[in-house]
């Protein structure tokens, strides 16, 4: 008789019915010809990414042997292996998974597409995450430049209709933009399967957007541009207030004085906050602006610049030292196409020694 743990796994052929007994519970979600509800699709795709994880499982270190006698020079040799599996752990971490057959991994994928594209499901941010989830932990990132497409721009459906009626979807509105989480997590997939045109589209489909920008303007410009239309008000009531204390002129007199130093003050201000916030770069590393590059576009498309900075970094020399000696034909691709977007590759004057 074998060991248990040999008695507990199951069969090659029982793990294939396993899988596709739960892939077709997963794919029943859109056989109905009614509207499926958000939990129901979660559902669906949850049994997906769990599918997935469990056959991209780490690999169990091997347990060490029980009469192993510590001596200084096996001391000497443990460290250097620890060191070696830190230095590999990170940048390769697929190295730490068992080998996927192409069917498994295809029928998982391909049963989590077939869900998403169905035209009765609405992606919303919740399922597009669990989706990302799903086809990074696979290792099969190609659909998700269209899947952000269909995000912004899918047909809505209208729940509790039959035949089920469909609603125009506007891809430039604030909501259809992706969420900038979610685009790190699909680049970080493209980049781990080394596929240069499809992180491109990547940036493209996500950050790129007029949605995008419309919601980051709701985001992070809204509430600073509110208090700062609010401000003259707020600055003529305190100027009415300050100008009691005073005696030395007329109070209307007084009070507009104050009111313009104080309006004065505000804007000046809040002038040189906004173009020192625009032109910083120390976030940069090998992706800049190029000159001429206005203050509001480069606001705008700084987590487009982010990216693409990702991107340069991950196929660049890691080497701050050999840095602009990259060459080949997807580096070359690489420079023309943030080149034409109004940003520069490898900018002399901010490289290590260049100053």
């Amino acid at each position: 008789m074998g060991s248990p743990s040999e008695r507990r796994t199951p069969s090659p052929r029982m793990a294939e019915q396993v899988l596709a007994e739960e892939l077709k519970t997963a794919a029943s979600v859109v056989k109905s010809d009614a509207v499926p509800s958000e939990v129901a699709v979660q559902r669906a795709l949850k049994i997906c990414e769990n599918l997935a994880r469990s056959v991209v499982e780490p690999i169990e270190s091997p347990e060490k042997p029980p009469g192993l006698e510590k001596t200084p020079t096996s001391n000497l040799l443990s460290l250097d292996e620890q060191s070696r599996a830190q230095l590999v752990s990170f940048p390769t971490e697929t190295l730490s998974r068992r080998p996927l057959e192409d069917h498994t991994a295809d029928s998982i994928s391909s049963t989590a597409y077939s869900i998403v594209t169905d035209p009765k499901v609405f992606i919303t941010p919740a399922l597009l995450a669990t989706y990302l989830y799903t086809q990074s932990a696979l290792g099969r990132p190609e659909s998700f430049p269209q899947i952000f497409d269909l995000y912004a721009s899918k047909r809505i459906p209208q729940p509790g209709k039959m035949p089920i009626k469909y609603k125009d979807a506007n891809s430039n509105r604030a909501s259809s933009a992706v969420p900038l989480v979610l685009a790190h997590t699909a680049l970080n997939a493209a980049i781990g399967a080394k596929d240069l045109p499809l992180c491109l589209s990547i940036i493209d489909t996500s950050v790129c957007t007029t949605a995008y920008r419309r919601n980051k303007i709701l985001r992070r410009a809204l509430l600073p541009f509110s208090g700062l239309a609010l401000t003259p008000a707020a600055a003529y009531v305190l100027a009415a207030q300050l100008a009691h204390f005073q005696h030395s002129m007329d109070h209307q007199m007084a009070t507009n004085m104050t009111f313009v130093g104080i309006v004065a003050y505000v804007g000046f201000t809040a002038m040189i906050g906004i173009v020192a916030i625009a032109t910083a770069n120390d976030q940069m590393d090998r992706i800049t602006w190029a000159m001429g590059t206005p203050l509001r576009e480069r606001w705008f498309r700084e987590e487009e610049r982010a990216l693409v900075d990702r991107v340069a970094l991950a196929w660049g020399f890691q080497d701050e030292h050999k840095r602009g000696e990259e060459e080949g034909g997807e580096w070359e691709a690489l420079r023309e196409w943030a080149l034409m977007r109004g940003m520069i590759l490898d900018k002399p004057e901010l490289m290590e020694g260049m100053e």
